[in-house]
């Protein structure tokens, strides 16, 4: 019998419990290397070595990847499982599968047996784990207990020293390099991309979409171990529409129900990643696979002219704003923003600046949301309450205007969740 399968924890005795426990571990640890992570992983005695598996790493678009890779997979007859974070609305859409957020009374075995599986684990090791490590342990537990033919598993934060790199993936995506995460990977795009392309190991394959500024840093990093690579751009693409978001590859045309010039390039890699890792699957299969994918919260409509989106970096924010003035050309763009406090929150109202016409600073509920009123400026204005600001804002809209929510995706979480039409 497993090791994981010998006990589980009764004193948590229902869901809410157990999501208030594995919430109140440690959220980092210090560490030097993942020997903890891999000694827990080997504890666990799972064998996932006949199973597909998918890294996805990145400062943005790792969820849309995840997303359309899950999708297309499950189109093409896959039993997939998929771990993301954060979540947006509900603790459950962390770990997916078929891409359906993993049941209450799943979830709660899962978090019971954990929780014994961490007593034990400090006794004989000496430390505990923290709350990712927790978190990526009991996805791979899920997925061994489903059965899945592949795992597609996105990077917690910057890659080398994250938990879900004790794995040995079939392919490796990077998707994009930005500022974000800094104290735990470095100022400079430079340290951020060594951490990311930490997930990278002998005889790996990496598809990636990063700037091709990068692409000699890239370049030097892979030839000194034995790593392929696949470098693309939005230039391999032609894109035909924006709403709905219609484009060009290789002579098959593609619709994406995700609007965004971002997607442009979410949509590729994981085109290539099926491409290389699936040669069989066919193109009309992608085709339905991205046409299927529901990904909330990047700029998602959630009233009419609504929009919320996820960005909570500069980089984020400048992908916002390009997509913003291709897609909505002609309009108003207004933006209701807030942001938790270790972000770069005057960094990302540069950037809304240049392309908005109003900006409305807000609050939200959440244990690392600070007070905001230091970041107002002259055209910069200030709503005590989110959800009213919201109502507030809507009547004063006119059909030429754009309202955009973003800022955190903590805040847009919240939007979504509590916001009625």
């Amino acid at each position: 019998m497993k090791l994981y399968l010998i006990n589980l924890n009764p004193m948590l005795k229902n869901l809410g419990e157990a999501i208030t426990w594995i919430e109140s571990q440690v959220r980092f640890k210090p560490k030097a290397d993942l020997n903890r992570m891999k000694s827990a992983y080997l504890s666990l005695d799972l064998d996932l070595s006949k199973v597909k598996k998918i890294h996805v790493a990145g400062t943005n678009g790792k969820g849309s990847v995840c997303a359309y890779l899950s999708n297309t997979l499950i189109e093409a007859g896959y039993k997939v499982g998929t771990f993301t974070s954060p979540y947006l609305v509900s603790f459950h859409e962390r770990i997916r599968y078929q891409f359906k957020d993993i049941k209450d009374d799943e979830l709660l075995d899962l978090i019971r047996t954990i929780a014994s599986f961490n007593q034990s684990f400090e006794k004989d090791y000496g430390e505990s784990l923290s709350f990712f490590e927790l978190l990526t342990l009991m996805s791979l537990i899920y997925f061994d207990q489903k059965k899945v033919d592949v795992i597609v598993i996105e990077v917690g934060i910057g890659g080398l020293l994250d938990a879900t790199n004790i794995l040995n993936y079939d392919l490796s995506l990077i998707t994009s390099i930005g500022f974000d995460h800094m104290k735990q990977l470095g100022n400079t795009l430079e340290s951020i991309a060594y951490n990311k392309l930490g997930i990278l190991k002998p005889g790996n394959h990496l598809i990636t979409t990063v700037d091709q500024a990068l692409y000699p840093y890239f370049k030097d990093h892979i030839k000194k171990a034995s790593i392929t690579a696949e470098y693309y751009s939005v230039k391999d693409l032609k894109k035909m529409n924006d709403i709905p978001l219609i484009f060009q590859l290789d002579d098959m045309v593609y619709q994406l129900p995700l609007i965004g010039e971002y997607q442009l390039l979410n949509a590729l890699i994981s085109i290539k990643a099926i491409h290389y890792l699936f040669p069989y699957i066919l193109d009309e299969e992608i085709a339905r696979g991205l046409e299927n994918t529901v990904w909330p919260g990047r700029l998602d409509e959630i009233d009419y002219h609504i929009y919320i989106d996820g960005g909570h970096n500069t980089h984020a924010i400048e992908a916002l704003k390009q997509s913003a003035l291709s897609t909505f050309k002609d309009k108003k763009i207004w933006v209701l923003f807030s942001a938790l406090s270790d972000k770069d929150i005057s960094g990302m109202l540069d950037i809304i600046e240049s392309f908005t016409q109003r900006i409305f600073i807000t609050t939200f509920p959440d244990p690392r949301f600070k007070e905001l009123t230091e970041f107002l400026r002259e055209n910069i204005e200030y709503k005590e309450n989110s959800l009213d600001a919201l109502c507030e804002l809507k009547g004063m809209m006119d059909d030429d205007t754009i309202l955009i929510v973003t800022g955190s995706l903590h805040f847009v979480g919240y939007i979504k969740n509590h916001y009625q039409k």
